[in-house]
This record gives structure tokens, sequence and C-alpha cells, in this order.
């Protein structure tokens, strides 16, 4: 079948972390084509080219119920996938005590979201290459200021202070 060349965009190039098989949620890498915005596998039409999904906050592969198939092929625990969120911990104004506060950034999606987690995550992760992990405050007697903390995950201070 002929395919017009206004409506096909062909000898597309991803090098990851673009998009995902739909049907596997697997990541892919390698060449695709757009038709009808939507995204196929390979460089010219082919109409049995598997479907592409484009990666987005909501469909990541991190977030996916098929976060098991990453797991066995990069060794990582689908438990490390998944960080939970908590609130915010608020240092008290009234006297000089300050909480020890720790943050993590997943650092294979777009856009960067930090988020506040426990000190138990914390130390979960802190070995695990897919999060990028920081504190403020007194940790096994390593002090850090949130200044300290900034450099280490640039855009701490906006998420804290914005």
């Amino acid at each position: 079948m002929r395919i017009p060349k206004n409506i096909i965009q062909t000898n597309k190039y991803t090098s990851g972390k673009e998009f995902v098989y739909k049907l596997t949620q697997t990541p892919y890498q390698g060449y695709y084509y757009i038709l009808n915005n939507l995204f196929y596998i390979g460089k010219e039409y082919n109409q049995d080219a598997p479907e592409l999904i484009k990666i987005t906050q909501s469909n990541t592969l991190l977030y996916n119920s098929k976060t098991a198939i990453f797991s066995a092929i990069s060794g990582i625990s689908s438990q490390f996938l998944k960080i939970p969120k908590i609130k915010s911990i608020q240092t008290s104004a009234r006297d000089n005590s300050v909480e020890t506060r720790y943050f993590s950034q997943q650092i294979n999606i777009q856009p960067i979201i930090i988020k506040e987690i426990s000190k138990e995550t914390y130390e979960s992760i802190q070995e695990v290459s897919l999060y990028k992990t920081t504190f403020i405050g007194n940790y096994n007697g390593n002090i850090q200021t949130l200044d300290q903390a900034d450099k280490q995950m640039p855009g701490l201070k906006s998420f804290l202070l914005g």
C-alpha cells in the first residue's frame, strides 16, 4: 500500500528514553516513522510494524504494571522503582533543632521531579543508579546545608522555596 508523503514522516531515529513498545511497554531504540500522529518501528512504512508510544510521566516503564520485565533485565528490584511520597517535614521555628530531610530524583525521566522521601527510603535507594539522592541536616554525622544539597541536586532550592 502506498502512503502519500505528506502524511508520513520516515527515517526518524531515537537513541532511547523516548518511546516504548505499545504492547509490552519495553523501551525502544532505533528507527521509527510517524503516520497520522502515531509512531511505528522501522525506517519506512510497513503495515505490520509494531506501534510505539511516547514516554510520558504517566506511562513510563517505571510506573507501568510491567516493571517485572525491566527488573529482570536490569537487575534492579521493582521495590526500588516506586518511591513512596511523604508529606514535607517542617522544621521547627521555635527552637534550634533541625530535622534531617531526604530527597530523591529519578534520573531517567523528564521533566525532572524531586521528591521528599523518608529516611528508610533514602537508605534503600542510595546505591541504586537510577536515583540521585541528597539530604539536608545531619545524616550519620555528616552535616549538609541547603546550599550544599542544591549543588548535589540542582533545583532543590527551587523545589523547597518555590
